[in-house]
């Protein structure tokens, strides 16, 4: 199994997300995955249910949620293997140049927001704990 960190080789800084997502890969159609992180240039894809015999230039497929509407990707394996990032096996793709993000799709994924334009996610603070004598 293949460990690196390639921190030094990526293009554009990746936003940490966690979301589900469906891809194709030749004769695999739907499966399953999740999406770790997320740039304007690619992402890291954690195949749910182990890891799928990958080779570098593989075309993937898939779907991303971006503001309640599919945008569709195609991108090429970069990368498999063991990431120390996000401590699972997964692959780092590169989406070819008409699959790209724009900075309003990047917006969308890192501040999601409700049809009204709230941000959909919310800030839960803890109680604050009695001190003690």
């Amino acid at each position: 199994m293949i460990v690196q960190n390639l921190d030094n080789r990526r293009e554009q800084q990746r936003a940490a997300v966690q979301f589900p997502v469906r891809w194709d890969h030749r004769r695999l159609e739907a499966q399953p995955g999740e999406v770790r992180d997320v740039s304007e240039t690619g992402l890291f894809l954690r195949p749910a249910g182990g890891t799928v015999r990958f080779r570098p230039n593989d075309v993937v497929w898939g779907s991303l949620d971006i503001g309640g509407k599919p945008r569709v990707f195609s991108a090429v394996v970069r990368w498999r293997g063991w990431s120390l990032e996000h401590r699972c096996v997964g692959l780092g793709l590169e989406f070819e140049a008409s699959s790209k993000l724009s900075d309003d799709e990047m917006r969308g994924i890192r501040w999601p927001q409700d049809p009204s334009g709230r941000p959909v996610l919310r800030l839960i603070r803890r109680p604050e704990i009695a001190s003690q004598p």
